[in-house]
């Protein structure tokens, strides 16, 4: 399989899809959501996000930061900015308002065929679980990565 790095310009269109009210389906590239999204693998569905609801805590956001477009996990708020974390960081937390949020991770597909349901509230546990253990993750992430979990 050829591999293509896509610029962040492809985001740019992806949220603009998103503002318009429909999904976007994107092959990710990235570490950041590793062990729950294998970069380079996983396919993941990303709807609009809606305003007006709030925020499920652990969900995972598709948000711009700074100059780039990215999805991590909603690890809580402060005042009027949302905190989000990438479940392979061990440190960096970015904080977002809400106009910055334009979508929020549905599913994910495997190569294997099965489908992860985000929203799922078992699946938002172990995302809780995992950022409860961050300070673990620097052992565990390389072992992982060695065992393919």
């Amino acid at each position: 399989m050829r591999k293509i790095t896509v610029p962040n310009s492809f985001f740019t269109e992806a949220a603009e899809v998103l503002k318009n009210g429909q999904s976007v389906k994107i092959h990710v590239d990235g570490q950041s959501m590793y062990p729950f999204i294998k970069g380079g693998f996983d396919q993941i569905e990303i709807v609009p996000y809606n305003p007006t609801e709030e925020l499920r805590l652990w969900c995972c956001p598709f948000f711009r930061w700074r100059e780039d477009y990215m999805i991590h996990r909603f690890i809580g708020k402060e005042g009027d900015r949302y905190k989000m974390m990438g479940d392979g960081n061990i440190y960096r937390i970015e904080e977002v308002r809400q106009n910055e949020i334009i979508g929020v991770l549905r599913y994910i597909y495997h190569p294997d065929g099965s489908v992860q349901d985000c929203m799922n509230p078992r699946w938002l546990k172990w995302g809780e679980r995992w950022y409860r253990m961050r300070s673990l993750r620097r052992f565990l992430l390389p072992v992982f990565r060695i065992v393919s979990f």
